[in-house]
């Protein structure tokens, strides 16, 4: 149970949020929707910017859609069918060749959109500022905090007046990046390699609708045009005037005599694009470092790690800031329960044995993509033909990554395996399934396409029964009553094992918040409610009774 009061206005909350970034303020979304207290605060002035990461892939733009800015994001992103590299001399000049676009086949009602992190910060943000539970604080710095048995009491400063403000909470979620101050203060080591370069942003705004299929590319790989020369990717943040060129500066250092001046950004820009008179304004730039890093352990006692705090990716894919966000998703669900005495403690250990392998899973997966570049850029520096064909193809395996976003599935934690073989993830393409750990499958339940299966999982557990199965929702209303556990009940119309349903005509799965199965019995035995029970209980950590 908590021990703190469900309000916010003091200096007492139940979840204490460090990190305003895109995971951080997913969190504070999700606790808002739980009805969970909070403060989130953060160093900076607001949010970003900067544009930073790009891309949402489609998991989170399925969280999008249920959160309700799936299309004040898209729209501020590029359009569909914009997800592609081009391979060039200049933006404006020969084109070698360019990934093909992804087909979408419909295993999701979203789709992965091309957008900056600035643009997502600001969309999270107008809806976690407006929460009924907790509030947002910037200017605002994490300097130390104590466990204790029933919670933390964690030391804040306002970065503005100076004032040190000490907060007692159940729990204190670290979403403050790559250097965060939560998880050195825990102990807590990252393991891998933490610098396989030094990078360089320059961020600057020009004009290029001149450029043909300009509003169908998310980036382009320059290729050197002297020997020793480095090769930079200037990507599309908007489609329209606004540019990121990203370049390797060092190694362990950057090992340039200074930072670029404005002048020499412009000189970089113009270079680039092949157009000597381009108007360029410079708007910000930033150092940042190419890692591979994923935390030896994503829970310290009351204190967890989102995002960046626990895992550091190669940007190639686009993993990082969509990990994070779907770590907040795994683990809001966990803490309102365990706060609300519906679960035992032991359920917030799941998040580390869930998370975890996912974040090697996508870490190992960008880092594939880095080393892939690698092999790209020797291609375009030897002018070899076939050479670049072939690693311009070879690239489309970075793009097309549906199986690495949707197909991941938990093999322990909250769950309860039923004995299947868990099916081998293919990064490419995704193959849904009900089993156990995995993402429900999606199915439109309606002609006009507005309606998912996907939608019926937000707040509570979901028993989803076969055609046949009237005998599981009657066991899911008798677990249901006598549980403190709310139960939605559903039924499938029909069931096509082609989509990856397995539960069977008179059989049945039971979903968790989010989205992911707990359990399945693909028949009705003599006592389901037992069984039901039973399985809810293991994935609660607690005891729950059928009769």
């Amino acid at each position: 149970m908590s021990n703190s009061e469900n309000d916010a206005s003091g200096h007492t909350v139940q979840v204490l949020i460090v990190g305003g970034g895109p995971v951080g303020l997913a969190m504070a979304l999700l606790l808002d929707r739980f009805g969970i207290s909070f403060a989130l605060i953060e160093r900076s002035p607001g949010v970003t910017d900067h544009p930073k990461a790009r891309g949402c892939d489609i998991r989170s733009m399925e969280l999008f859609r249920q959160w309700g800015i799936e299309e004040k994001v898209k729209a501020r992103g590029l359009p569909p069918g914009s997800d592609t590299f081009a391979f060039v001399d200049t933006v404006s000049g020969l084109e070698y060749g360019r990934t093909t676009v992804e087909t979408n086949l419909g295993q999701s009602p979203a789709w992965r959109c091309i957008v900056s992190q600035d643009v997502v910060e600001e969309e999270l943000f107008a809806v976690a500022s407006q929460s009924r539970h907790g509030r947002i604080l910037y200017e605002t710095e994490f300097l130390e905090y104590e466990a204790h048995e029933r919670g933390v009491t964690v030391s804040t400063r306002s970065l503005k007046t100076g004032e040190r403000i000490h907060w007692s909470a159940d729990y204190l979620v670290g979403a403050d990046g790559a250097g965060s101050s939560v998880r050195r203060n825990c102990g807590i080591d990252m393991r891998g390699p933490s610098t396989l370069a030094v990078m360089a942003n320059e961020y600057w705004k020009a004009d290029l609708s001149r450029v043909p299929r300009i509003m169908a590319t998310a980036g382009y790989r320059i290729r050197p045009q002297a020997p020793g020369e480095s090769v930079w990717t200037v990507l599309n943040t908007n489609g329209k005037d606004r540019w990121l060129s990203a370049g390797a500066v060092g190694t362990e250092s950057d090992e340039r005599p200074g930072p670029r001046t404005d002048e020499e950004v412009v000189a970089l820009a113009r270079r680039q694009t092949g157009i000597p008179d381009l108007e360029v304004k410079v708007i910000s730039r930033s150092i940042w470092r190419l890692s591979r890093q994923v935390a030896a352990r994503f829970r310290a006692g009351r204190v967890f790690l989102v995002g960046d705090a626990a895992h550091r990716f190669p940007p190639n894919g686009g993993f990082g800031m969509n990990s994070g966000i779907q770590d907040a998703h795994n683990l809001a669900w966990k803490l309102k329960l365990v706060l609300g005495g519906q679960a035992g403690p032991a359920l917030l250990d799941t998040y580390d044995m869930e998370r975890r392998p996912v974040a090697e899973s996508n870490a190992d997966f960008s880092l594939g993509n880095q080393r892939r570049f690698t092999q790209t850029d020797a291609a375009l520096r030897s002018g070899n033909k076939d050479q670049i064909e072939f690693w311009i193809r070879d690239t489309d395996n970075h793009i097309h990554s549906t199986g690495q976003s949707l197909g991941f599935a938990y093999e322990e934690g909250a769950i309860v395996q039923d004995g299947t073989v868990r099916q081998p993830l293919l990064p490419r393409w995704y193959l849904p399934s009900d089993r156990p750990g995995s993402r429900f499958p999606h199915l439109w339940l309606d002609l006009a396409r507005t309606q998912s299966t996907l939608d019926w999982f937000d707040r509570d557990f979901v028993l989803v029964a076969g055609p046949k199965a009237d005998g599981w929702l009657e066991a899911g209303r008798r677990v249901a009553a006598k549980s403190s556990v709310n139960i939605q009940l559903r039924q499938m119309d029909c069931l096509d094992s082609h989509r990856g349903f397995g539960m069977g005509l008179r059989g049945a799965v039971l979903v968790r918040p989010d989205g992911h199965v707990a359990w399945r019995m693909p028949w009705l035995p003599a006592d389901p409610a037992k069984e039901l029970a039973n399985a809810l209980g293991k994935v609660l950590a607690r005891d729950v009774v059928a009769n």
